[in-house]
């Protein structure tokens, strides 16, 4: 009988021993956390005009606001990536008189401005890629189409552009489960670019609150 306690309080430490030396599976790191992988965002959401742009042009909010981002989501709490974005901003007056080449004329004018930015971006991210709520901080620069078409009825004034733009943005990921590839996204994102025509002699100023949904993939 004591040749078999004996055994099995051997048998007990050694399987202790064993648990204690062979590694914890659960405590290695994920694909997403060993290795740099990739992510595609797509936004949607509204823009609100700031600045000399609410003062002087537009002052109307847009919902016809969104873009598509692609990343490269490096081991250390760093992105770099591209993003291509669309804006369109209108908005209509009431019929009055307007002197135009020295003829007074009545027409209802509608002002409208569209964007189409391409930026690089580099993001820092707070908490480790795996996190359930991963939130980030980002800053862009690249160049913008802008398309300024002002409409007396059916006369209209243009000026088409390709101009600098730069921006900064806050916001945050939601995994929507461990270890998952499908997530939401929320931002808020300042956007300026210079531009002096017409009303809009001081730039352009927006700030955009979007919601979107992000893949990832390695």
């Amino acid at each position: 009988m004591k040749i078999i306690q004996t055994l099995l309080l051997a048998l007990a430490f050694s399987s202790q021993v064993i648990a204690q030396q062979a590694p914890n599976l659960y405590s290695i790191p994920t694909p997403w956390e060993r290795y740099s992988h990739y992510s595609i965002t797509l936004r949607g959401g509204a823009g609100l005009p700031i600045g000399p742009m609410a003062e002087n042009y537009i002052d109307k909010v847009s919902m016809d606001n969104y873009s598509v981002a692609v990343d490269w989501i490096l081991q250390q709490p760093f992105s770099v990536g591209v993003e291509v974005s669309q804006s369109f901003f209108s908005k209509k007056l009431p019929r009055a008189i307007y002197n135009i080449e020295d003829q007074d004329v009545s027409a209802v004018q509608t002002r409208t401005l569209k964007q189409i930015p391409v930026q690089g971006v580099a993001s820092y991210y707070f908490g480790t890629p795996n996190a359930r709520i991963r939130p980030y901080v980002q800053l862009a620069a690249g160049a913008s189409f802008v398309d300024y078409t002002l409409y007396y009825g059916n006369l209209a004034t243009q000026e088409q552009a390709i101009k600098f733009t730069y921006g900064a943005a806050a916001g945050s990921r939601f995994l929507f489960k461990k270890d998952g590839s499908v997530g939401a996204d929320l931002r808020v994102k300042y956007n300026q670019t210079p531009f002096d025509f017409d009303y809009l002699d001081r730039g352009i100023g927006q700030i955009n609150a979007t919601i979107g949904l992000f893949y990832r993939w390695w």
